[in-house]
């Protein structure tokens, strides 16, 4: 048992220094806001299109509905690690350019409190940046000549989760999730103008709490409903600016201040999923969630914020034959999706669509822990007026554990 506390505390310890330098998104979408919200998450629902609002956490870890934990069987600990790698095809009026980035993109454990609750801890990204635009022109009023400007922009919000749940009676489970979000985003602006340079640093923190609640219902052995409540929040925020000016390379002036800034306010979010056991070898689940963000009264410099809404589809196949076979162990998984985007630019929403496939494999015939791979191609934005079109192709590695604890050993 000691060894893996070992392992979970050096685990998130190494997991949220590495990722305070690295970040999982090269879209420049996640310009706009605090970022990119994260989509990955632990286990098996990456390769289920994102869906799992009803799964109960009986077999595997499910992040997305704290009731899940109430279904963690007793004397059992599931563990959960990811890694995540992203190719990014950019498409712009004729330019094209790519980029490519890697990081983890989760941590978390659980383990039953009794037979009826259960309880876990995780840490991922809520919300990624990391961008990049080169020689931007400007013009200089009043003059003919002009001036190239350079951004790069990395960084994120981080979400600290408590997860609970509980079942009451055998069909009914309840949860509740304490999640603190923190985080910083980091912009560079560097000004070329003839030979002189003009560099911008801005710093901005966030930090903040929200609640979120969760109910499962097993209407039968082969249907089960799931909703989850993410409640509003503010986000305090500061910012840290540093401004340094060079003539042909030597720096000749410098300053720093502290200035305040507006707090970003997160929406009301709900979310509905159903899951169905067609067969015994087939499962098929669905989720559709709504973020209110219009109710949020809040503006970004370069667009618009609007309601956004995810529709999620996934398909699970498990083979049935001999249990001595490892192919008979193989789980096979299909999912795709559509999320239209909280923001709309020049009139246009920014819709994201992706397909996935996925495997789970077991460590032997006989283990639970698993390797759960998914293979993601995605598309998101227009080429028009002056939006960016984004094709992407991701690869994600959860090594999902899963042990048995506090069971006496029996001896003849």
């Amino acid at each position: 048992m000691n060894k893996y506390l070992y392992i979970i505390v050096f685990s998130f310890v190494f997991v949220k220094s590495f990722s305070q330098s690295n970040t999982l998104t090269n879209s420049p979408y996640s310009l706009y806001g605090l970022g990119e919200k994260n989509l990955l998450n632990t286990g098996k629902t990456n390769g289920l299109g994102g869906t799992g609002i009803a799964l109960p956490s009986s077999t595997m870890m499910n992040n997305l509905n704290p009731a899940s934990y109430g279904a963690i069987p007793q004397n059992h600990f599931f563990f959960d690690v990811g890694i995540n790698y992203q190719i990014n095809n950019l498409s712009e009026a004729g330019n094209e350019d790519r980029k490519t980035n890697g990081n983890f993109s989760n941590i978390a454990f659980a383990l039953p409190i009794n037979e009826k609750s259960g309880v876990g801890l995780s840490l991922l990204p809520y919300t990624d940046v990391g961008y990049n635009f080169t020689s931007l022109q400007n013009n200089i009023e009043g003059s003919s000549e002009a001036y190239y400007t350079s951004i790069d922009g990395y960084g994120g919000i981080n979400e600290l989760a408590i997860n609970y749940g509980i079942s009451l009676g055998k069909k009914l489970r309840l949860g509740i999730s304490g999640e603190v979000l923190f985080g910083k985003i980091t912009e560079y602006e560097t000004n070329y103008i003839g030979n002189n340079t003009l560099e911008l640093i801005e710093q901005n923190y966030y930090s903040g709490f929200k609640a979120v609640f969760g109910v499962q219902y097993d209407a039968s052995e082969n249907i089960s409903f799931g909703a989850v409540v993410n409640s509003p929040t503010n986000l305090g925020a500061s910012q840290n600016q540093t401004v340094y000016q060079y003539q042909q390379n030597t720096q000749v002036a410098s300053s720093s201040d502290e200035n305040n800034i507006p707090d970003f306010s997160l929406p009301l979010d709900i979310g509905l999923g159903i899951s169905s056991k067609l067969s015994e070898e087939l499962t098929v689940s669905a989720d559709y969630t709504r973020e209110f963000w219009t109710a949020t009264n809040q503006s970004d410099n370069l667009g618009t914020y609007v309601d956004r809404d995810f529709i999620g589809l996934g398909l699970e196949f498990l083979p049935q034959g001999n249990p001595l076979r490892y192919t008979n162990h193989i789980q096979y998984r299909l999912g795709m999706n559509y999320d239209s985007g909280n923001l709309e630019v020049s009139g246009i929403k920014t819709h994201n669509y992706s397909i996935n496939v996925g495997l789970g494999l077991p460590l032997n015939t006989r283990s639970s822990s698993m390797f759960n791979l998914m293979y993601s191609y995605g598309k998101k934005g227009i080429v028009s007026d002056g939006l960016i079109q984004e094709n992407y192709h991701t690869l994600s590695l959860n090594i999902s554990l899963q042990d048995i604890w506090f069971v006496k050993r029996k001896f003849n």
